[in-house]
């Protein structure tokens, strides 16, 4: 059977929550044009097919209010944000937010980081961060970089739908935190997936494609 694609994965975890509360969706970007091997990638832009899914989702989340849009600063993910908010018909621009990514919640010294990311590869690098209490190379602990996404979330769960774009490395890190669970027991971030996030009280609530539905203090 066909797996659904970016949108309706986001679309059907939307259907789930709780329908009163605001909501975040936290989201990797969408397709991406290829990156050399041993590159960063980081001028890298989506292809006709991501920014064509992004406005899909935007269309998706159209019937919502707008809370806020925040997005890595990188193209790729300002692209996925604006494509977006263009779908949903919002009179709005996305904010660059470097929490999510360049350098993204976790990494505290970019160039011993980034070497090291080069070097070993991004899922190597979740391996560590979700099994060792000690971080990787110029990165802050998990539970730290994690305190810190939850913390804008909490405090920009104003509105019906606000949209944080990222990256795989961030997301992963933070849904594999969340769930208590290694890299290799929950799906790897795909293009346009998303961890939904709403409140409940002193507890933020979420859910993640092929999870159910966990929750963690607002505090940390």
């Amino acid at each position: 059977m066909t797996q659904p694609d970016g949108p309706e994965r986001i679309l059907a975890l939307l259907a789930k929550a709780h329908a009163a509360s605001p909501v975040a969706v936290v989201l990797r970007h969408a397709e991406r044009e290829g990156i050399t091997s041993g590159a960063f990638g980081n001028d890298a832009s989506l292809t006709r097919r991501g920014s064509d899914s992004a406005h899909r989702l935007g269309m998706g989340l159209s019937s919502r209010m707008m809370g806020v849009v925040n997005s890595s600063p990188l193209p790729r993910c300002m692209q996925t944000a604006d494509a977006t908010i263009a779908g949903a018909g919002w009179e709005a621009n996305a904010t660059p937010d470097r929490l999510l990514g360049d350098p993204g919640p976790f990494v505290v010294e970019p160039e011993l980081a980034g070497r090291l990311f080069l070097d070993i590869g991004i899922e190597a690098i979740v391996r560590q961060q979700l099994a060792d209490d000690q971080p990787p190379g110029g990165m802050r602990s998990t539970a730290s970089g994690v305190k810190l996404v939850l913390r804008e979330l909490a405090a920009t769960l104003n509105g019906p739908a606000s949209v944080f774009v990222t990256h795989d490395a961030v997301l992963a890190a933070l849904v594999g935190h969340l769930y208590r669970l290694p890299v290799d027991g929950f799906c790897w971030p795909d293009y346009l997936d998303a961890l939904v996030v709403w409140p409940d009280s002193d507890r933020l609530r979420f859910l993640w494609r092929g999870q159910g539905e966990g929750s963690h203090p607002v505090g940390g």
